[in-house]
């Protein structure tokens, strides 16, 4: 049971940095001065999760990530 309550917890964890990374490059791509490779990953983001576009997508995604990772913080198992 404590192995797959780690599974669970690296899956969320390699899911929300994922959805955080996403949500950094849906604010890059707000701004024309950020690095075309964060400006990047908020095309993909778009295109990957369809939705709304900019600031609202962007809040979205950050809320989820956040979400993602406390749950991932609650449910590790503790010794």
């Amino acid at each position: 049971m404590r192995t797959l309550a780690w599974v669970l917890t690296a899956l969320l964890l390699l899911a929300g940095l994922g959805l955080g990374a996403l949500a950094l490059g849906a604010f890059a791509a707000l701004n024309l001065a950020a690095p075309l490779w964060l400006r990047s990953l908020g095309t993909l983001s778009t295109l990957a999760l369809g939705g709304t576009v900019g600031f609202t997508h962007a809040v979205g995604l950050s809320l989820l990530a956040s979400a993602l990772l406390g749950l991932a913080t609650y449910l590790k198992p503790r010794a």
